[in-house]
């Protein structure tokens, strides 16, 4: 490729545009990397190439413990660009208060089975005995009414008198409970736990106090705080933001989480001794720049004494038996 040294143009009157008059030039081969701020890793799209990933830590001792004196337990942050899965944060922070904190759910709700609850279990096995034959049929609704009826002959006569008052009840209001109070008894409507499958996402917050020890530490403070925020907002370009706006947005970053104990990772196995997070997305920054409900700054300048940051994350995977033997 030609990379230009000097280009020199002139303004033609007749044409009514510039012309170019020289240049000099010289053949390039080799590799390309788009220059631009390094904690944003942007990717050049003419290129595979990608700027480095600057890395930050709070406090500045995070691994630095051999000597005791320094922070064995932290978090890593690590984001990654949606579409192109190249890395775009770097962030250790200490382990917070709230960091260890996980929940596992699951979803039943109350079903009434009704009358075909009377004898599920004789239903089900009559149904299972005529289906090897060929599929749910006319027979089969009979051997599943035959066994219904079994198993509540005993009571056929009460449980008449109930049903008459439902369908009664339709036409005169009241007639079900009169029918109830005659009988003394009600319709076992049958209640079972029926399990409704995952229906949300895991979620994780970490509450992170930040008290830089002067102005660099307070900057670097803040460059950590603006790097989670680029990471879980959407990226917007392609048309000018005033006149004619892009239609489109980037999706956020995705993250992943991964806890240090006495300087190592936990295990991504069963042997986990509490769990891990998986690849999550980043719903929420929650800021407050006080102290104490006071607003403070080092002498002489704008930067905060105390930054305090809650980020919440959703995990982008459901639970199931399986992930715990990885860890989850």
């Amino acid at each position: 490729m030609k990379i230009y040294t000097e280009v020199i143009y002139f303004w033609d009157d007749d044409k009514g545009e510039l012309v170019q008059e020289s240049s000099k030039f010289y053949d390039y081969v080799g590799p390309l990397t788009l220059a631009n701020d390094s904690s944003t890793g942007i990717m050049d799209p003419t290129t595979s190439a990608q700027t480095p990933v600057k890395y930050y830590e709070y406090p500045s001792d995070i691994g630095n413990w051999s000597d005791g004196g320094g922070t064995d337990n932290w978090i890593s942050f690590e984001a990654f660009s949606f579409k192109t899965q190249m890395k775009t944060l770097d962030i250790a922070l200490y382990i917070p208060g709230d960091a260890l904190n996980t929940s596992y759910k699951s979803e039943y709700e109350s079903v009434a089975l009704g009358g075909l609850g009377a004898m599920a279990d004789k239903a089900v096995k009559a149904m299972q005995n005529e289906g090897k034959s060929g599929g749910m049929n006319l027979e089969s609704l009979k051997a599943v009414m035959s066994a219904q009826s079994a198993g509540s002959s005993s009571e056929a006569a009460k449980v008449g008198m109930l049903k008459a008052g439902e369908k009664a009840n339709v036409l005169i209001e009241g007639t079900k409970t009169i029918m109830e109070r005659a009988q003394g008894a009600v319709l076992n409507p049958y209640i079972v736990a029926a399990y409704k499958g995952p229906t949300d996402m895991r979620t994780h917050d970490f509450s992170f106090q930040m008290l830089p020890q002067d102005v660099d530490e307070s900057k670097a403070c803040l460059k950590i705080v603006n790097a989670f925020k680029r990471a879980m907002l959407p990226s917007h370009g392609g048309g000018d933001a005033k006149t004619s706006p892009s239609m489109m947005f980037g999706y956020p970053d995705q993250f992943t989480i991964e806890f240090y104990v006495n300087g190592e990772a936990l295990p991504s196995t069963g042997l986990n001794p509490m769990f891990n997070v998986g690849k999550s997305v980043l719903l929420g920054c929650d800021l407050d720049f006080n102290t104490e409900s006071v607003p403070l700054f080092f002498d002489g300048t704008q930067y905060p004494v105390t930054i305090s940051m809650k980020l919440s994350f959703m995990e982008l995977e459901v639970m199931y038996r399986e992930r715990i033997k990885q860890g989850a």
